[in-house]
Order: structure tokens, then sequence, then C-alpha cells
């Protein structure tokens, strides 16, 4: 299947002319990307939504009650901001990147760092999401029998595994569009919380008031309820770096990554600032009932709604979870079989999860991370706050040595650019104040990772201590396997290959389609919509 011509003087004027319905073999980058065989189905909305609000889950409901009452909300503020730093400085190092080439951040490791290197970063990423897989089945199944106790947990769990295996095998577009329309819904959903909060937090509802829990309460066990929210907030900032995971299946990621990297600073502030102003004003972190068991009524939305007078308001929070829990697990499953496809299509997993069908979807990877969801059922017996909390801290890790690893690689893409006689005028999309944000998120990283578990020294806790830290040996034991295996232990700067997959001359759908367009001749609210 042919790509697009790579640079625009080798366009026709009837091509151009021509090109915008995109039905054409020879158009744009293709319908399906020629080397792995993806359909290219996200639209950039589609993209810019899913870096906004795609991969918000239960947790900013139900899992930021745990991170409150660890941590207090001066604990979760401190926290959200340290990580979000890191997190702005590596989206910036991703839009380096994937405005140039379309491939994922484990392949930028592979090319820029060494194969072994990112075949291990990699594996880190399919088990992040596998394990969030995994939680926000616990999380689904807890919150859907709070309707009735007639359906037992593993029934509402069989019945929605089924439905999210018919859904995956849709392909990427009715993905694209329901994360759309799911994103927005959580949206309105946040903005009616914080609504809600600051009416109640200010006295507006008569014959309720919290008091002054910010002020009376600010900060939970010192340090260590910071600690605690590092390890909260890496899991809730995951997926921020999935807009790298979406560029090979998306039309045009010249436009739609930029857009995405710039919108993190809004995910930061609205969502998890957001988050923590509003329930640190609302709800104590020592209230008892953020540690009851069942996840709808521990929400601190629950509690601050219940409070302020509403009897049943648990049916109003399990349906935001609910709307959350079916956006985060679509989401999951998705990231979970594409970074296992990516895996397979570079040579570092068997083969057989490089299988497409004819929509361009990778069905067998698909089907095998979803059949981890049936782990969830575990929490049954051993109990779904214990089997949550292992799980948070195992996620925690991975996404730190994911962000450290995609910054590390970035530097190196950086300075082999440079050392091979390419100007840095022709990087589309450049790291501010390189190289300190780079420097600075790979430092900021390395010291999450060993930070994070700080709170199982004292008083020690072997389970813990082994949950949060296994996959700092298990990252360098594969990392050492694969390199041995390719031979290639750390790639010198003039051995990069900067050429084969760059996209920056590349021709895009939305570029044909408004080649011949004068901006002049747009309205005043047309530009304004557009730039919105």
């Amino acid at each position: 299947m042919s790509g697009l011509k790579t640079t625009p003087e080798e366009v026709s004027e009837y091509e151009v002319s021509e090109a915008g319905v995109g039905n054409s073999e020879t158009e744009i980058r293709g319908k399906f990307d020629p080397n792995t065989g993806v359909k290219r189905g996200l639209k950039t909305r589609h993209i810019s939504m899913m870096a906004l609000a795609g991969v918000i889950g239960p947790g900013v409901f139900v899992g930021m009650g745990s991170a409150l009452h660890s941590g207090g909300p001066v604990g979760l503020i401190a926290g959200f901001c340290i990580v979000g730093l890191l997190v702005i400085a590596m989206m910036n190092c991703i839009g380096e990147l994937n405005t140039l080439y379309d491939f994922n951040f484990t392949l930028h490791c592979s090319r820029w760092v060494d194969p072994g290197f990112g075949a291990a970063i990699g594996w880190c990423y399919v088990m992040l999401w596998l394990c969030n897989t995994i939680s926000e089945y616990v999380s689904l199944t807890s919150i859907l029998a709070y309707y009735t106790d007639k359906v037992p947990l593993y029934g509402w769990f069989l019945i929605m595994w089924f439905i999210f295996t018919v859904f995956q095998t849709l392909g990427v577009s009715a993905f694209g569009e329901s994360e759309y329309i799911l994103s927005f819904i959580k949206l309105l959903f946040l903005s009616g919380v914080y609504l809600f909060s600051i009416i109640y937090a200010a006295g507006g509802i008569p014959g309720h008031s919290p008091g002054n829990p910010f002020k009376e309460f600010p900060l939970a066990h010192g340090f260590k309820g910071i600690a605690n929210s590092f390890v909260y907030a890496g899991v809730f900032y995951s997926g921020v770096e999935a807009v790298s995971m979406t560029t090979s299946e998306a039309r045009n990621p010249k436009k739609a990554v930029p857009i995405a990297v710039r919108q993190t600073i809004w995910r930061i502030l609205f969502v998890y600032l957001g988050a923590s102003i509003a329930y640190g004003i609302t709800v104590p972190w020592n209230d008892p009932n953020l540690s009851l068991s069942n996840k709808t009524m521990r929400a601190p939305i629950t509690i601050a709604l219940t409070n302020a007078g509403w009897a049943n308001a648990g049916y109003f929070s399990t349906t935001i979870i609910l709307v959350t829990c079916l956006s985060s697990i679509n989401s999951s499953i998705y990231l979970a079989s594409r970074s296992l496809f990516n895996l397979a299509t570079e040579g570092n997993a068997p083969k057989i999860f490089s299988t497409v069908d004819k929509r361009g979807n990778p069905w067998i990877a698909i089907h095998v991370c979803h059949l981890f969801g049936f782990l969830s059922l575990l929490a049954i017996s051993s109990g779904s706050s214990v089997a949550y909390g292992y799980i948070i801290n195992l996620s925690g890790v991975c996404s730190f040595i994911v962000w450290t690893a995609i910054a590390l690689a970035q530097i190196r893409f950086r300075k082999g650019w440079l050392a091979n006689g390419y100007q840095k005028e022709n990087i589309l999309f450049q790291v501010p104040l390189y190289p300190l944000t780079s420097i600075f998120a790979v430092f900021l990283g390395l010291l999450l990772v060993l930070v994070q578990g700080w709170s199982t020294l004292k008083p020690f806790d072997a389970g813990n201590f082994v949950d949060v830290y296994i996959m700092i040996p298990v990252f360098f034991i594969m990392w050492a396997g694969y390199s041995f295996y390719y031979k290639k232990f750390w790639i010198p700067y003039h051995e990069m290959d900067f050429e084969t997959g760059r996209k920056d001359q590349e021709l895009t759908e939305d570029d044909l389609k408004h080649a011949n367009d004068d901006p002049t001749e747009k309205s005043f609210f047309s530009r304004i919509w557009a730039n919105l």
C-alpha cells in the first residue's frame, strides 16, 4: 500500500484539488500504516480530547479519596504539582520526537538509546496498562454492585467483559469517537463537581457547611503523606503519554501532537489540581468514611454530597464513576494491546501479536491483553482495597520509568541530530529551554522512582516494599537480556538513522484538503472556532 509523496512539489494540482474525501490509495499518508497495517483512523480532535481527559479513570473520583486520606489536601497538591512538572517536561519531549517521526516512544527509545532499552520500556508499558485494566475492572464491578446485590461481582464482570470484547473489535475509529464523547461527559461531570464544591464550601447550602477542612486538616502524616501522593499522581497521570502510542493510527500527527502536548497543562490544572482543591475544601482527610470498603461511599464527592443533605448521593456518584470506568477500561485495553502489538512488530514479542484484521485492528493482541482482566476476580476473595493497593504501587513505578526513558531518548535524539549535521531549525516542535527541561525530567523521574517507596521503610513493610520496587530490577534484567540478544548496548551518535520514517516533509490529509485555502478569507468566527 503506497504512502504519500514526500514533498509538496511532487503533488500535482489535480491531486490537491481531488484529495478532499480521502478515498484513493495514493493519497495522504494512506488509510493504513504500510509498515504495520493498522488503520489511521484517529482524527486530531480524538487525540486532543484523549490527551485532555481520555484516561481520566475512577481514580479521580474514588482513588483520590484514598490519596486524600493518606496525604491530606496539601500533600495532594504538592504531589500532583511536583509530578506535574515531570509530566509537562516529558510531554514536550514527546512533542519533539513525534512531530518528526510517527512511531511510538518505545521505538524512539530503541533508535536513540539502544534496542534493548526500547524493548524493556515497551514491556514496562504493557505491564502498566495490564495493571490498569485489572484495577479498573475491580472498580467497575464494585460500582455496579452498588445498584443491586442480586448480580454477583463475577456476573457483572462477565457481562462487561463481553461488552468490551465486542466493542474493541469495531476498530480504532469507533474507539476514537467513543473516547471523544466519554471524555466530554467526564469534563462536564468534573465541572459540576467543582461548582458544587465552591457553593458548599462557601456556605451556600442552608443548614449544611463543611467548615474549613483545608485550613484545619491541611497535611496528613507529614512528608510521608506527600511521598504517598507521588504514587497516586504517577497512576492518575499515566496515559498522558499515550499520544505517542496513537501517532501511527493518526491521520495528521504533525498537527495533533503539538496540540495534545500544549493541552497537558490544562489537564494538570483543571483535572488534578482542581480535584485536589475541590475535595480538600469539602472533606477532611481524617473523615472515617474515606476508609470505607464500599468504593462509592468512600468517594469524596459522595461524602460531600451526603453531608450537604443529599441522602441518595451514592447513586449520582455511581453514575459518574461508571462513565469514567467505561472510558478508562476502553483506553486501558487499547493502550495495552497497542503496546504489545508494537513490541511484536519490532521483533521483541511473539510475531503472532502483530496480526491485524481487515479493519487494521490488532485483534490477537487485543484479546490476549483483555484476558488479563480476569485477574480482577482475585479481588473478590483477597479484598479489593488490598489488591487495588498492590496494583497502584506497581503502576506508579512503571509510569515513572517510562516517563524518564522518554526524556532520556529525547536528549539522545537531539544530540545525535546535531552531531550528524542536521539543523536545529528543521525540528518542527522543539522542547523549550532545552537541555534544562529534558535533564530536569530525567533527574526528577529517577528521584520519584526511588522516593515513592519511602513510606514502606518506616515501619518497614516487606510486602509493599517489594511491590513498589520490583519493577526496577525487572526492568534492568530485561534491558540487559535484550541488549545481549541484539549485541548493541549504547548506540553511538554517528550510527543513528534520522531518515527512515521521517514525516516532517510528508503531506497529510489536512494539508491536501486545505492546500489552496487562504486564511485571510475565513471569517472571524471561523478562525476562533478553528483555534478552539
